[in-house]
C-alpha cells in the first residue's frame, strides 16, 4: 500500500483541489435516475463533485422501444436543464461542457440486448445519443456471452455485425462485464479502440470480501460469492494490455476495491489504479464509479429512518468517506492520487484527458 490521502498535509490538499477543480473529471460509468424528482438529486450531487461529463448507463431493457423511450426521456430532461446539461455527442460537448460549468452526459448501456437481433436499431439509437455500449452484461445476449457464464462461446455472428456497426457509426465499445472469450474477439476485430470502463485488475482482486461486497455476500446470492464475481468481472493482465495497445482506456472502479478490514475506500481504490497503471501505463487509465444513484437516494432514505440498522440492512458500498454513494466527494480521489506521487499532468490524464483521447479516436473531436 502507498502513501494515504489521509497523510496531506494543507498545502497538498489545497493543491490537489485546486488541480481537481480545473481538470476535466469523467465517470466513465455511472447509472443517474430520472423520477422527475431524483434527476435534479443527482445532478446537484455530480456537478458538486467537480464531473465534467459520466457516461450513464440507459437502455437496460429487453425491448428497443422500453431503451429508446428512456434515452428520449433523458433528452427532454436535459433540454429543461440546458443551463446545467448537455448531451455530449462529440468530444468537444465534453470540453464545452467544461468551459461552461455544465455537466455532459453520455448514453451508454451496459447491454446490447435491447437490439432485438435488429443491428439497424443501432443507427435510430446513435441519432438519439447512444455513444457507448458494453455488448454483454454478465449473462449471454445475442452478442455473446456475459462473464458471469459457464462456458464462453465468444461473438456470435450477429456480435460480429454489431461490432462492426459500432465501429462504423462511431459507437464506443465497452467490455466491462462481457465473458473474456468474447472480450478477445471484440478486441480483435474491432477496427477502433474498446474500453473497460469500471474494472479492476484480475490480478489485484480482493481475496476476502470487504465493504460492500461483505454486505453483498450477506444480502444476495445473484452473483453467487462476491469474492468470485469481482474475479470475474476483473480483467486478466494480457487482456489490458491489449486494449491499452489498440488505444483503449480502463476505467478503475471503486465497486470491487474495498479490502476486509477497516482501511478506506479512497486509498484502497488507488492501490487498484497503481496496479492498473503497472499493467498498462499512465496514458491508459481513468475512473469508472459504476454507482447506482438510485440504490444511494433508498440507501439514504433508509438510513435516515433506521440509523440503527447501519452494517445491517445496508452497508455503504462507498465506504466512509464516500458517504453513502454521493459523487460530491470526487476531489478524495484527487488527493488520493496526489498523495501517490503522480504528477499534476498525470493526474489530469487519469480524470478525464485519457478518455478524451479516446473518444477523440471513436467519435471525432
Amino acid at each position: 500500500m502507498g502513501r494515504s490521502y489521509l497523510d496531506l498535509s494543507k498545502d497538498e490538499k489545497e493543491h490537489a483541489l485546486a488541480l481537481h477543480k480545473e481538470s476535466i473529471v469523467i465517470d466513465s460509468s455511472i447509472v443517474s435516475v430520472i423520477d422527475y424528482v431524483a434527476e435534479n438529486m443527482w445532478l446537484e450531487d455530480v456537478l458538486a463533485g467537480g464531473l465534467t461529463a459520466s457516461n450513464l448507463t440507459v437502455g437496460m431493457q429487453r425491448r428497443f422501444a422500453e431503451a429508446l423511450a428512456e434515452i428520449i426521456e433523458h433528452n427532454h430532461w436535459a433540454k429543461k436543464k440546458e443551463d446545467k446539461v448537455i448531451v455530449v455527442k462529440k468530444t468537444s460537448d465534453i470540453e464545452r461542457a467544461k468551459k461552461e460549468g455544465k455537466h455532459g452526459i453520455m448514453y451508454g448501456p451496459q447491454d446490447s440486448m435491447f437490439l432485438e437481433r435488429n443491428v439497424d436499431f443501432l443507427d435510430v439509437a446513435y441519432d438519439h445519443g447512444l455513444r457507448a455500449m458494453q455488448l454483454t452484461y454478465n449473462w449471454k445476449n445475442e452478442v455473446g456471452d456475459g462473464c458471469r457464464e459457464k462456458k464462453d462461446s465468444g461473438l456470435s455472428w450477429f456480435g460480429e455485425a454489431v461490432v462492426e456497426r459500432m465501429n462504423k457509426l462511431g459507437i464506443l465499445i465497452d467490455l466491462s462485464h462481457t465473458g473474456d472469450q468474447t472480450c478477445w474477439d471484440a478486441i480483435e476485430q474491432s477496427k477502433d479502440p474498446v474500453s473497460f470502463t469500471h474494472i479492476i485488475p484480475r490480478r489485484s482482486a480482493p481475496e476476502q470480501p470487504g465493504g460492500y461486497a461483505e454486505w453483498a455476500n450477506r444480502a444476495t446470492s445473484l452473483w453467487g460469492s462476491f469474492v468470485e464475481y469481482s474475479k470475474q468481472r476483473g480483467k486478466p493482465d494480457e487482456m489490458m494490455q491489449a486494449c491499452a495497445e489498440k488505444g483503449g482506456v480502463i476505467g478503475v472502479t471503486p465497486f470491487f476495491a474495498k479490502k476486509a478490514g477497516d482501511s478506506n475506500l479512497t486509498d484502497d481504490t488507488m492501490d487498484q489504479l497503481d496496479e492498473t497503471v503497472d499493467i498498462v501505463g499512465i496514458d491508459h487509465v481513468g475512473f469508472g464509479s459504476d454507482l447506482e444513484f438510485p440504490n444511494t437516494i433508498t440507501r439514504s432514505a433508509f438510513i435516515y429512518k433506521h440509523p440503527e440498522r447501519i452494517d445491517v440492512d445496508y452497508f455503504t458500498p462507498l465506504d466512509k468517506d464516500w458517504g453513502y454513494g454521493y459523487m460530491e466527494n470526487m476531489p478524495l480521489f484527487t488527493m488520493g492520487l496526489v498523495a501517490r506521487g503522480y504528477s499534476d499532468q498525470e493526474i489530469k490524464k487519469i480524470l478525464g484527458l485519457n478518455f478524451m483521447k479516446l473518444f477523440k479516436r471513436v467519435w471525432g473531436a
